[in-house]
């Protein structure tokens, strides 16, 4: 492994749920996104969703107010008023 190597930092990006964007992380970039995490005791198919968060992007947060419905809609997933009652 040369010197160089060592240097290189590894980046994170978000990757919005709806359209496939993807931006590198940062403190600002990140406030930006939406944010919906499963609900507790969601039944999802398959193991890998369990416990996930999912971020949009402020484009589709503003072309789509229902972005959190569509989204668990997306994933079969019901009781979104639950949801939104647990977060406001």
């Amino acid at each position: 492994m040369g010197v160089g190597s060592l240097t290189q930092m590894s980046r994170l990006y978000l990757r919005c749920a709806i359209c496939s964007r993807q931006q590198a992380d940062g403190l600002i970039s990140s406030a930006a996104w939406g944010k919906l995490e499963l609900p507790p005791g969601a039944e999802v198919e398959h193991p890998a969703l369990k416990g996930s968060m999912f971020r949009v992007c402020p484009t589709c947060i503003q072309r789509h107010p229902d972005w959190q419905q569509d989204l668990l809609s997306s994933f079969g997933l019901g009781g979104f008023e639950q949801l939104r009652a647990q977060t406001q």
